[in-house]
């Protein structure tokens, strides 16, 4: 990591190039709020430089001009359009980063890379926009306007050559900095990760009820795949309408689409069809609404008006009238009291989990209690996850919390939506969808595990957005309406068992396309993610134009784009084409798709003459293999988590293939050293591949 980032005059230098010039508060310009300064201090973990921002006088909002951004030849970054989610752009000038980015990236003309990272300090949260051509604004907000301060550690930027190993660096200085989270790799995933699951939203939206579970349970059943995981969603609380438009929370009991309560439903979804985690929805405020204080006392709940901050504002003008311009906020002071009450009563229901939405509204309703905006939110998520940590073990799934001050203040919860809705309708979403889930997860993805969301198996774009959750690492979830089941898709990610093929981090873009944006421009959206044992990306035309023929897009795979995968050579597996190619690691494969259309490949390095591809009728074919090598008596063995269609690459043909001491037909191509057998069973099994020499 460059470290070597210093002040001289009014630039800010990266070694003895320029990185940001003209700042005007430097040593005394002037800002928004009148005079002010920056001061660097140092990194202890030596990555990188955490900027501080000094105002001439208090203030709730500060906007802090950092000077125009030099030598860079391309960014990413990831910025807020609404308080609960983010989306991702790319430029090439300082002047279009959007109001309200939470993590920028840029590539350098020397192809380094250089990171800037908007923090949380205190009762205030930072993020950049742009300013003219070329410049870059620093924007630190309370969300109180009786929370005032003059100073902010409010950014950090480290540089580097690689932009991965960049970010986990980094992500550790902040981490280290703020002392407010954890980094994903110290938190605990929940078990309800690695099972497939099944959503009510999409199937029923509000209307589901006890009978249309059953329904929808039923119709998984017929068709041979059930889901062991179950998240009933919104449309099963009590809830009542105000005068003034929002809907509250009225009691913790399901409403009277649910005879008995949750009891009879959840006992029903164990008992007869096999789900093993039921999950139930509820927002952070209880509804959208929020809390209806005259049904549920003893809480002291306050009538709020919303008042969302201008950078939110910006992208969406009338997001304080969405749910009703009011709302029914449990103060902090009760909030652990109230999640524990709730959760209690959901867990004598026999639910094992929540999936809690609608987070980032917090924020507009933080005004009056007297912390800002960052510290409610630390004090509810402190106080949600100690509630989850009693009641469900942990279980939890946040949604519509993609704020900064949320992100970096989850100390034990792990597992986040990154992206809005899977929505079926809306035919330019779907390669934006996986473009922005792959671009939150580059950084985002250092402090949460993501989740990509729910689709739809029968969905015309099921396939596509099915290949996405299979290199995105992600929890694997359908929202199919009863009938409506792709049943051979569905066995593409999920085993005998109900368990998914999860790849082993989150799906990240390849360097070669991190910079640009697949969905406007000619370039495909390339996905790439690491098993126990090889690689696997997905390639992506991430194109739609509804008023033009978008033609077909070309580009190359190669081993390399797999960050961190050892090896020289290896055998590449292409899912749909079904064929495989023997690659050095800068050799390319090159493919040609169609508009939202794409590929999906597994990448093994050779070892003992070998490369196991795996099951090669899953999407993450490789996924399936726990274990490799050669036995003590020489013989190649694989273990794989379930029979199935295995393919490899092997130098020469073994003599006979053995699994549980039965031998198995095989098939041998000599010209491309492809492999091919078919394993019987369900469960985990091991293949030998016994040579002549072997006995």
């Amino acid at each position: 990591m460059n470290t070597n980032i210093t002040f001289e005059g009014n630039n800010l230098r990266l070694g003895d190039n320029p990185l940001l010039s003209g700042t005007p508060i430097i040593g005394g310009g002037g800002g928004q709020n009148g005079e002010g300064s920056i001061s660097l201090e140092p990194d202890p973990n030596g990555v990188g430089v955490f900027l501080r921002f000094t105002a001439a006088e208090p203030a709730a909002r500060h906007v802090f001009a950092l000077g125009d951004l030099q030598g860079i030849r391309r960014f990413t970054c990831c910025h807020r359009y609404e308080p609960f989610w983010m989306t991702a752009a790319a430029g090439t000038r300082g002047g279009e980063v959007p109001v309200e980015t939470q993590y920028l990236l840029a590539e350098r003309d020397d192809e380094s890379c250089v990171l800037f990272v908007p923090l949380v300090d205190g009762g205030f949260r930072a993020a950049l926009q742009g300013a003219g051509e070329s410049g870059l604004e620093l924007v630190a907000e309370s969300g109180d306007p009786a929370v005032v301060t003059t100073e902010m550690g409010g950014l950090f930027i480290a540089a580097g050559p690689e932009p991965y190993a960049l970010m986990e660096a980094a992500a550790r200085s902040v981490m280290t900095r703020l002392g407010t989270g954890r980094l994903r790799r110290e938190k605990p995933l929940p078990d309800f990760v690695d099972k497939f699951g099944w959503c009510t939203w999409d199937a029923f939206y509000q209307e589901v009820s006890h009978d249309n579970v059953r329904v929808g349970l039923e119709s998984f059943a017929a068709g041979g795949v059930p889901p062991r995981m179950l998240i009933l969603d919104d449309g099963w609380q009590s809830i009542h309408k105000l005068p003034s438009g929002e809907k509250r929370l009225t009691a913790f009991a399901a409403n009277d689409k649910f005879p008995g309560d949750l009891g009879p439903t959840v006992a029903m979804a164990k008992g007869e069809f096999g789900v093993e985690s039921f999950l139930v929805w509820h927002a952070l405020n209880g509804y959208w609404g929020g809390v209806d204080g005259d049904a549920l006392p003893g809480y002291g709940v306050r009538s709020t008006a919303r008042q969302s901050s201008p950078g939110i504002t910006h992208h969406r003008p009338t997001i304080d009238n969405w749910w009703g311009p009011v709302m029914g906020v449990v103060p902090p002071e009760s909030i652990y009291r109230f999640y524990q009450d709730y959760h209690r009563h959901l867990r004598r229901q026999g639910v094992d989990g929540v999936k809690v939405d609608n987070q980032s509204a917090l924020e507009s309703v933080a005004h009056g209690f007297g912390a800002g905006r960052v510290a409610l939110m630390h004090r509810y998520h402190e106080a949600l996850e100690g509630s989850v940590h009693t009641q469900f073990r942990g279980a939890l799934i946040n949604c519509m919390s993609c704020s900064n001050d949320m992100l970096y203040g989850a100390l034990n919860s792990t597992v986040t939506r990154t992206s809005t809705d899977f929505w079926p309708n809306k035919p330019e979403s779907h390669g934006l969808h996986l473009y922005v889930n792959a671009q939150v997860s580059a950084w985002f993805g250092e402090f949460i595990y993501p989740d990509w969301d729910m689709f739809q198996s029968g969905h015309a774009m099921g396939a596509y957005h099915a290949a996405g959750r299979a290199v995105g690492g992600c929890p694997v979830y359908v929202s199919d309406k009863p009938g409506a089941h792709d049943l051979d898709l569905l066995r593409k990610l999920v085993l005998p068992d109900g368990s998914i093929l999860r790849a082993q981090n989150p799906g990240r873009p390849t360097r070669d396309c991190l910079f640009h944006d697949p969905t406007k421009e000619d370039v495909l959206l390339k996905i790439f993610n690491r098993n126990k044992y090889g690689g696997i990306m997905g390639v992506f035309n991430a194109r739609y134009d509804e008023a033009a023929e978008t033609p077909p897009l070309a580009g190359t795979v190669r081993p390399r784009d797999v960050e961190g995968l050892e090896g020289e050579l290896f055998a590449v597996y292409a899912h749909h084409a079904g064929e495989m190619r023997l690659l050095s690691r800068d050799d390319v494969w090159e493919v040609t798709l169609p508009p939202l259309a794409c590929e999906v490949f597994t990448i093994v390095s050779i070892e003992n003459g070998v490369a196991p591809i795996g099951l090669a009728d899953k999407f993450n074919s490789a996924g399936a293999i726990t274990e490799k090598g050669r036995d003590a008596a020489g013989a190649y063995t694989v273990t794989l988590r379930s029979g199935g269609r295995f393919v490899a690459w092997t130098e020469n043909a073994p003599t006979r293939i053995k699994a549980d001491g039965a031998a198995l037909d095989f098939s041998f191509d000599a010209d491309t050293h492809r492999l091919e057998t078919t394993v019987p069973g369900e469960n985990s099994i091991t293949l030998h591949l016994v040579s002549e020499a072997a006995p």
